[in-house]
């Protein structure tokens, strides 16, 4: 079964709401597309349906409006579908989305796209990382949100970012005992030089206060300048190192302390979400301060493809705020794009968005210079230490393939297959650029050089039979 659009939104978090919610009540026929079984994405994820909650967030209030509205928009939701694989279109105008899902059509064709995907925490390899009882941020607060499961009972969170204040307090709130926030990023005294774009932010700052105020009624140390080492245990973490890091994340001899615990949450900041943009050819830079690759775009957020757009936290890492501006801005000038707006009618919108966006932008700047990735985290893992999970392939694999003439990522993964697993290389990818990096540094290595690894369909892990049925009805 085909189903025929104007725009497909790919991904229905903040911007993939905002967005499908701006296009469709303009005119443009719409559909918005999401893996989970309802919209809000990871941000505005709602509690499991066995679960009630007697008080909601600011968070989850804002969360049910935009859903609220998302429903009495005309665009049509499909849920539980995982975008396996976007192709341009050969005889017609646009773009074959391939759907994999039970209630799911096996295809959807779209003019225009949002790619709305979001971000995934950043993956930091160091010795004893895969050993059960190692999880991330986001994995820690789904569990304690959503499903009411505490990961643990003794805690460390580690790592870089605003998510750890939020994982720490919830955790503490689920009755978990978190021994230590350990920072890696010195923010003081260069965090004093964004005091004024903070006071624009009022309602985030006093945010991170009611986290700071629950950590300290319970007397847990933040800890800054401090980060994971490596983490022991035989078949579940039993106990993790931690030390004292200099400016750029490397450990300070004799500062080492040992921390008992059967947990450690980690999170070393978010990195966007590309896979689709790369797929089908988008362009692509490396910016660091924004979580690393990020797709090219114009001032409406068209991508170098004709009529796909990205919008959120997957062109650059930005925050909630600034992805439900983009979303809007996406939609608007896609209703622009088909002439369901006129060029007077959309530029009051846009003009309506325009100084928040700014705003909200000089807020994702300051996030990166603070929290964007350390020299030092690629130093963590050792020899032995894997670096891609899936394909158990180690450091001195990597090493290895550099040394006998691997100059890419590309190259790595063939000699190595790194990169080749279920997870497409999303678990690896900075880990083993880093240690490419590293180990070709007297040649000169940067990342435009190393490159990216290539993504092609399936996106996800689908079965063949599948595949074969789609082939049939494409």
């Amino acid at each position: 079964m085909n189903e025929t659009y104007e725009l497909a939104v790919i991904g229905a978090g903040p911007a993939g709401m905002e967005a499908a919610i701006a296009a469709s009540e303009a005119g443009v026929r719409t559909v918005v597309i999401d893996g989970l079984s309802q919209e809000g994405g990871q941000y505005f994820r709602k509690l499991a349906k066995a679960y009630t909650s007697s008080r909601k967030t600011n968070v989850e209030k804002e969360g049910d409006l935009l859903a609220g509205r998302l429903t009495e928009a005309p665009a049509i939701k499909i849920f539980n579908a995982l975008t396996w694989g976007l192709f341009k279109e050969e005889k017609r105008e646009g773009w074959l989305v391939g759907l994999y899902g039970k209630d799911a059509p096996k295809w959807v064709h779209a003019r225009t796209l949002v790619l709305a995907n979001g971000a995934y925490d950043t993956p930091v390899a160091f010795p004893g990382w895969t050993l059960p009882g190692v999880i991330t941020s986001g994995a820690a607060l789904i569990l304690v949100k959503s499903q009411r499961v505490a990961p643990g009972q003794r805690v460390l969170v580690t790592g870089s970012g605003p998510l750890l204040l939020s994982s720490a307090a919830h955790l503490i709130e689920a009755g978990v005992d978190v021994v230590g926030v350990c920072e890696t990023s010195r923010l003081f005294p260069k965090g004093i030089l964004y005091a004024p774009i903070m006071l624009s932010q009022l309602h985030r700052v006093q945010e991170a206060i009611q986290y700071l105020s629950i950590l300290s009624r319970k007397r847990v140390p933040y800890r800054t300048g401090w980060s994971i080492l490596e983490v022991h245990g035989k078949e579940h973490v039993e106990e993790a190192l931690i030390a004292k890091v200099d400016s750029r994340g490397m450990p300070l001899a004799g500062s080492v302390r040992i921390e008992h615990v059967d947990t450690v949450v980690c999170g070393f900041g978010l990195t966007p979400n590309t896979g689709l943009a790369r797929m089908i050819g988008c362009k692509m830079e490396y910016q660091p301060k924004k979580g690393g690759w990020v797709p090219l775009r114009d001032p409406m957020l068209q991508t170098s493809q004709p009529g796909v757009y990205i919008a959120g936290d997957g062109a650059g890492i930005c925050g909630a705020e600034n992805a439900r501006l983009e979303g809007k801005l996406a939609g608007t000038a896609i209703a622009l794009l088909t002439g369901h707006l006129n060029n007077q009618e959309a530029g009051k919108i846009f003009g309506q968005i325009s100084p928040s966006l700014a705003r909200q932008r000089r807020f994702g700047r300051l996030l990166g210079d603070l929290f964007s990735p350390k020299p030092g985290w690629i130093s963590l893992a050792r020899d032995k230490t894997l670096l891609c999970r899936c394909e158990e392939v180690s450091l001195e694999d990597v090493k290895a393939a550099a040394a006998e003439g691997a100059r890419t990522l590309g190259e790595v993964k063939m000699v190595t297959r790194a990169g080749m697993g279920n997870c497409q290389g999303r678990m690896c990818e900075r880990s083993v650029a880093g240690s490419i990096m590293e180990s070709l540094s007297a040649d000169g290595a940067t990342p435009d050089s190393i490159g990216m690894f290539s993504v092609r369909p399936p996106l996800h892990p689908i079965p063949l039979g599948y595949l074969a049925e789609a082939g049939q009805e494409e």
